[in-house]
């Protein structure tokens, strides 16, 4: 894990670093909308290994279950996504999030991408 590096040398997360499991949460987010997965891959830039991504994405999911609605608005969704569709696939992925978090990270599986 933790194989991406920046321009200067900097290693960051990168999503193909995940195990598998972690993985999961980004299949699922695409499975909610693809402007989810967009937003939640683009985070794991901000972190220096997977459970600290897991955490990040875990604050992010639930400020968007706080506010589904603006969430989906910043989007243009309001008219595009059924809202229970959408909040019932919000407390999917923070369920399997949590899960992942509390999988000790070696049973988690290989790299996704390795």
């Amino acid at each position: 894990m933790n194989k991406s590096q920046t321009w200067n040398g900097d290693v960051i997360m990168d999503t193909d670093d995940l195990t598998a499991m972690a993985y999961e949460s980004i299949i699922i987010t695409n499975e909610i909308t693809e402007f989810l997965k967009c937003d939640i891959g683009v985070l794991s830039k901000d972190y220096k290994n997977e459970d600290a991504y897991l955490k990040g994405m875990l604050r992010f999911v639930l400020k968007i279950k706080d506010d589904p609605t603006g969430y989906l608005d910043s989007w243009n969704l309001l008219e595009e996504l059924d809202m229970v569709v959408f909040k019932k696939g919000i407390e999917g992925l923070e369920k399997h999030i949590k899960k992942t978090i509390e999988t000790p990270l070696e049973q988690r599986g290989d790299s996704f991408h390795s």
